[in-house]
């Protein structure tokens, strides 16, 4: 089972479905469950994939306070530091990614970063993803799982970008594209080009 933590949103309801077209079974996580919403807690409890989908200030804190049912699973990092001024977006990157900073509060969990650069909204919209996913981490078994669950969301594939330090560089991409879709009035993602 995949769990998804901060189901509600436009990131976590996309992914679910996409997934559940898939045929994977998804479990949408929230701090307020509802509907079709369970406690955060019980999304990670019994699945094998957990997607932490939460704003970057809220990463570390929700990190530790899910670490008892993260331990030992593959957790997905796709939050990016992302900041808005006078309406503007922009990036305001740590010293250490925000994946980063879940693989020091849950240091037995299998951290992979991903999926910075799909949007929000064309996940949650109809369209084919005609896009690649970066992804970042030391596990490459885990890397391996994430890839297969990536190549079931978007039509292009997943591209293994090194260790987990480098989501200190992917994560900020999100607010280079949130600026091309605000420039463009687009839904845009990346194609890593000359790859075998």
């Amino acid at each position: 089972m995949i769990g998804i933590v901060g189901g509600s949103g436009d990131f976590g309801r996309g992914l679910g479905a996409r997934l559940r077209a898939a045929g994977e079974e998804v479990a949408l996580g929230s701090r307020t469950p509802r509907d079709d919403l369970i406690a955060n807690e019980d999304a990670c409890r019994d699945a094998s994939v957990v997607f932490l989908s939460v704003p970057p200030d809220g990463v570390d804190s929700m990190s530790r306070g899910l670490a008892p049912v993260l331990g030992g699973k593959i957790v997905v990092s796709v939050a990016s530091p992302v900041v808005f001024r006078d309406g503007k977006p922009g990036a305001a990157p740590g010293d250490v990614s925000l994946a980063e900073l879940t693989a020091t509060a849950v240091p037995d969990a299998r951290v992979v970063a991903g999926f910075h650069t799909v949007s929000a909204k064309a996940l949650a919209g109809d369209g084919a993803l005609e896009e690649d996913v970066l992804l970042a981490g030391d596990d490459a078994d885990a890397k391996a799982e994430v890839a297969r669950l990536a190549g079931l969301v978007v039509s292009g594939r997943a591209v293994d970008a090194g260790r987990l330090e480098v989501a200190r560089w992917i994560e900020p991409l999100t607010a280079v594209l949130i600026n091309v879709n605000r420039n463009y009035k687009a839904q845009s993602g990346i194609l890593v080009t000359g790859l075998p």
